[in-house]
């Protein structure tokens, strides 16, 4: 009977004992659902102050009990390492959100996306607390970004980029390779993103993708050679893919490479699977420098058909070289006209425009009145210095004002012809067709 009795005591123990607990875990959860609700509300609000209490309460007792605790802990981390005086209670404040994100990848970095999310998250705080330290943040992004790809938000993709330049600039003989590989991958990620169509934030990635461009662009990094190596390989292996080709496209036009085998492989590529002006424009490029004018001046005229107003005048000049080889000085000089329409803010048209005139045949056999050409010529190259920020290219007509000065009458002769008198004006005929000033040399 006793046995009995103690043995139901015990049980009778043992379930008001379990009671107990269970009592004691649903008080638990519900300070945590309280206290979660709390912090949750103020930090939403951006008082991280109020919400810091609330906080700890849950990051101590109930670390798993939700997401927030991590998504708002580390903005309440960061707000206090913000709010340290000391050296030593920001580096206790940074070693405590370092915690917060290990003690994140710990219960919801349960996939490696969502672990890569999580350090992508991380890599920013390291960004924005240790701007003296790029390497650090650098590593965690890349370690991030190899394994997310694609799913990387866009924002976390730039700066990135921007660590990736920095190290160049602090290093370029050491980094100038790994800063063109990040670009390479992070171009490519952001250009599919962006023409991915019903992807959210597509226009983000399109936004994020210009301005790594330009940067990369203005880094100096790479010269057309180091380019036309880089990417000719990666043309080949993704000649069927019209979306990066056209990203390839207008990155080389960017970095003016167009003058290069890869350009010309991608417009070729570009041009077998979508017609497109930039497209047709390289292949015109193209035939150019492999010195066959028909053809080029054939996909010339298709660039401009297929244009949508872009780079008219970039077309047209090229289409006037090439009718310059082809020896065709009236298109020379229609093109040269057009472009300057188009863009009078260039001075190569002038330059071809004062070549055709000083190789034109006006007024006969005229030793005297021939050399009007030569006026006309000059006035075109004048022009240049006006328009044209290019030292070369003002340097070029400087020259040939020189040039074809000295070719003009001298002032015994203009004195002796009855058609000609110094300082008046003149209409020069034929292929030329401007008035000119008349004077001597």
């Amino acid at each position: 009977m006793r046995k009995t009795f103690l043995a139901i005591a015990a049980m009778l123990l043992t379930i008001g004992t379990g009671m107990a607990q269970e009592a004691e875990q649903i008080d638990k959860e519900a300070e945590c659902r309280k206290n979660a609700s709390l912090f949750t509300d103020y930090a939403k609000q951006k008082d991280y102050a109020t919400a810091l209490e609330f906080w700890e309460s849950v990051y101590r007792d109930c670390p798993d009990y939700t997401k927030n605790t991590y998504i708002y802990g580390t903005k309440i981390v960061e707000w206090q390492f913000q709010q340290a005086t000391t050296p030593e209670e920001q580096a206790k404040m940074f070693a405590k959100l370092l915690k917060v994100y290990e003690d994140w990848k710990q219960y919801y970095g349960t996939t490696d996306d969502a672990r890569a999310n999580i350090e992508a998250k991380e890599a920013y705080s390291y960004y924005t607390l240790k701007p003296n330290e790029p390497q650090l943040a650098y590593d965690i992004f890349k370690k991030a970004l190899l394994v997310q790809q694609n799913s990387m938000e866009a924002a976390y993709i730039q700066v990135f980029m921007m660590l990736s330049e920095q190290l160049y600039h602090a290093n370029p003989t050491e980094k100038a390779e790994q800063y063109i590989a990040d670009y390479t991958l992070c171009s490519n990620i952001l250009t599919t993103n962006a023409n991915t169509e019903g992807l959210k934030n597509a226009d983000k990635y399109a936004q994020i993708a210009e301005v790594v461009n330009t940067n990369f662009a203005a880094s100096g990094v790479a010269d057309c050679a180091t380019m036309n190596k880089i990417f000719a390989p990666a043309i080949e292996q993704k000649k069927n893919d019209a979306e990066y080709l056209n990203s390839i496209l207008k990155l080389f036009k960017s970095l003016r490479c167009t003058d290069t085998e890869a350009y010309y492989a991608a417009s070729t590529h570009s041009y077998n699977i979508n017609p497109t002006a930039d497209a047709a424009n390289g292949l015109g490029k193209m035939w150019y420098a492999k010195e066959d004018y028909k053809k080029c001046v054939e996909y010339m005229q298709k660039a401009i058909e297929l244009s949508d107003g872009k780079d008219i005048d970039d077309i047209y000049l090229v289409m006037a070289m090439a009718y310059n080889k082809l020896g065709n000085d009236a298109k020379v000089r229609e093109c040269c006209k057009k472009s300057l329409e188009i863009n009078p803010n260039q001075g190569a048209p002038y330059l071809l425009l004062a070549t055709v005139y000083a190789g034109a045949n006006v007024f006969g056999d005229d030793p005297v009145m021939s050399r009007a050409k030569y006026w006309a010529a000059v006035d075109q190259l004048k022009k240049v210095a006006q328009v044209e920020s290019n030292k070369t290219v003002v340097e070029t007509a400087n020259s040939m004002i020189a040039r074809y000065s000295a070719m003009f009458p001298t002032k015994e002769q203009i004195f002796m012809h009855n058609e000609l008198e110094e300082g008046k004006t003149l209409f020069v005929g034929g292929i030329v067709n401007e008035t000119t000033i008349v004077r001597a040399k």
